[in-house]
């Protein structure tokens, strides 16, 4: 009755109701997100059927067209952060950032509307308030930093910014040092192999200049010219950004595509899991008597 409804209302599509999973919390979003779509329909079919249950009251289709404009922006966060095909760790702090803005933008009409908008916006800032800080999840804030898209301005507080952006400077004078004591070492060993050689005089002045420079000073140089640079489009890719001025900002970019190939989230491993008890069910882990036979014969004949 309800297909029928919607062919003489003239629905270009013909929709099915959704039922929410408790597992899932965005079920319940698209369920009701189905339900307002399907209003008019579902009203008059539930008014003709004789034995129908009890039909939502005007204050409950209230209450639902509140919930909808809050719970869209979790379920749009919940597909950024869920992707597998581009990296996601860089995108938590502006898509929180995003999300609470979202938030405040929205003007409940119900009472439990608005009780549920602060609800909503107290806990996103109670259990994400230290994300920006370089205290247990220093990660997050160094891939927005290193994201071309991002770098500062997707910051709440400029001063998280900035201790992102020290962490970064010492993280790469590290490796600086590393690589600068490495091929001192082997200058040396090529210096001490060869006395007569008469470039070494030449090589002994490229180390001293060196030495004269520190690491810090090359990291915060590395830095500031990155950050300097524009930003880029949402659409950039960020690995390809960072393999293209590979030459210019390294080993900044050795740091940046470390902290890029890390998933925000545990979802694209679930998902192996999931495909993988698709392929290896109870009615799938062995092989049939005949089969068997066929292949035990292969295998002798081989």
């Amino acid at each position: 009755m309800l297909a029928e409804k919607q062919k003489q209302l003239g629905s270009p599509i013909i929709l099915k109701l959704k039922q929410d999973i408790r597992t899932r919390w965005n079920s319940t979003f698209f369920m009701l997100e189905r339900l307002i779509k399907l209003k008019e329909p579902l009203t008059i079919v539930m008014i003709t059927l004789k034995e129908a249950p009890s039909n939502l009251d005007s204050e409950e289709w209230n209450i639902i067209e509140d919930m909808i404009p809050l719970l869209r922006p979790f379920n749009n966060l919940t597909v950024e952060l869920s992707a597998e095909q581009y990296p996601t760790l860089s995108k938590v702090i502006p898509l929180l950032r995003g999300l609470q803005c979202s938030l405040n933008s929205k003007s409940p009409k119900t009472r439990l509307g608005s009780f549920i908008k602060g609800r909503l916006s107290e806990n996103v800032s109670r259990r994400f308030d230290g994300i920006e800080k370089q205290t247990l999840t220093p990660h997050f804030s160094r891939a927005t930093l290193l994201d071309p898209r991002c770098k500062k301005v997707a910051f709440g507080l400029a001063q998280n910014a900035n201790d992102a952006e020290a962490s970064l400077v010492a993280e790469t004078a590290t490796l600086i040092r590393n690589v600068s004591n490495t091929e001192q070492d082997t200058v040396e060993t090529n210096t001490n192999e060869d006395d007569d050689n008469i470039w070494n005089f030449l090589q002994s002045r490229i180390i001293t200049v060196q030495s004269q420079t520190t690491t810090t000073s090359s990291a915060t140089a590395l830095m500031k010219q990155y950050l300097s640079m524009p930003h880029m489009d949402l659409k950039c890719d960020v690995p390809a950004y960072w393999n293209e001025h590979k030459s210019i900002l390294a080993p900044l970019s050795n740091i940046a595509l470390k902290y890029a190939i890390i998933p925000a989230t545990s979802v694209p491993s679930e998902r192996i899991f999931s495909k993988a008890g698709q392929i290896l069910s109870a009615r799938r882990n062995r092989l049939l008597p005949k089969n068997l036979d066929t292949l035990i014969f292969l295998n002798k004949n081989m």
